[in-house]
């Protein structure tokens, strides 16, 4: 009977701990040899801001992305912008197709595209990384151009707020926006946030959000809006189940028992 108790303790104790003590949210992204300065491996404002706002995050890079390496992230961000007047080497074809099945695997993808003019291959590299979920890109924008979120208990404005509107600079705009939601546009028809939910893309399908600046990410224009914006994008640390919860507990309380029989003996 003490064993059945000490069983109980021990699950109660693994439940009620803190969720960044059980499980981590481990994010994926470009390498800075690929992502340059929109890396969050490269003095990342961003990668610090995240951890402190979410204790116990983890984060993987890569040159590359494949299926192998997105295995092993639950949400990715990726920026378009190695500096503020060049681009990332285009997504692969292969690429785009891990990319796009890891959010119809359920991950979570955050990803920036920009201004068709701040790279001569600007529009060829936005469109590698949209093209895949049928969004399209143009345009450059003079600053000031802050868009309003268009629903502010929408999408994106909880749990981490206020969220308002976000700063970008020089941004683009989306004017196709496939199957998603614009949560926010610059005019009619310049959408710069679109979002797909959860089961969206496919019946197990992750989120997917697009910023048409990448500028958003960068260390000069991380706002406090633009951060929350990003925050409440990411997935919520995985909990554990109830059922995963009773294994542990009957593994214990069969490990105990096989220890006191053995003491008998």
């Amino acid at each position: 009977m003490r064993a059945f108790y000490v069983v109980l303790l021990f699950i109660a104790a693994l439940w009620t701990m803190p969720g960044t003590a059980r499980a981590q949210l481990v994010i994926g992204g470009f390498d800075a040899s690929r992502g340059g300065f929109e890396s969050l491996a490269e003095d990342s404002t961003l990668a610090n801001d995240i951890t402190t706002a979410i204790p116990g995050t983890t984060f993987s890079f890569s040159n590359t992305l494949t299926p192998s390496f997105l295995a092993g992230v639950n949400a990715v961000i990726l920026g378009v912008a190695t500096t503020e007047t060049s681009a990332i080497t285009p997504l692969t074809s292969s690429e785009q197709t891990a990319l796009h099945n890891f959010v119809l695997n359920g991950g979570t993808a955050l990803i920036f595209s920009d201004n068709d003019s701040f790279d001569p291959n600007a529009p060829v590299v936005n469109a590698s990384v949209l093209t895949p979920f049928g969004l399209t890109a143009t345009g450059t924008l003079p600053p000031p151009a802050n868009p309003s979120i268009l629903n502010p208990s929408g999408p994106l404005t909880h749990p981490f707020t206020p969220v308002t509107d976000f700063t970008t600079l020089d941004a683009g705009f989306f004017n196709g926006t496939g199957t998603g939601t614009v949560l926010a546009q610059f005019a009619p028809g310049e959408a710069a946030i679109d979002y797909f939910a959860p089961g969206t893309l496919g019946p197990h399908s992750g989120t997917a959000v697009f910023f048409s600046d990448s500028n958003t990410i960068s260390n000069d224009t991380l706002t406090t809006s633009n951060l929350n914006l990003l925050l409440n994008g990411l997935p919520a640390v995985p909990e554990p189940s109830p059922w995963s919860m009773i294994a542990v507990g009957g593994v214990a309380l069969v490990g105990i028992m096989l220890r006191k029989k053995h003491r008998i003996a």
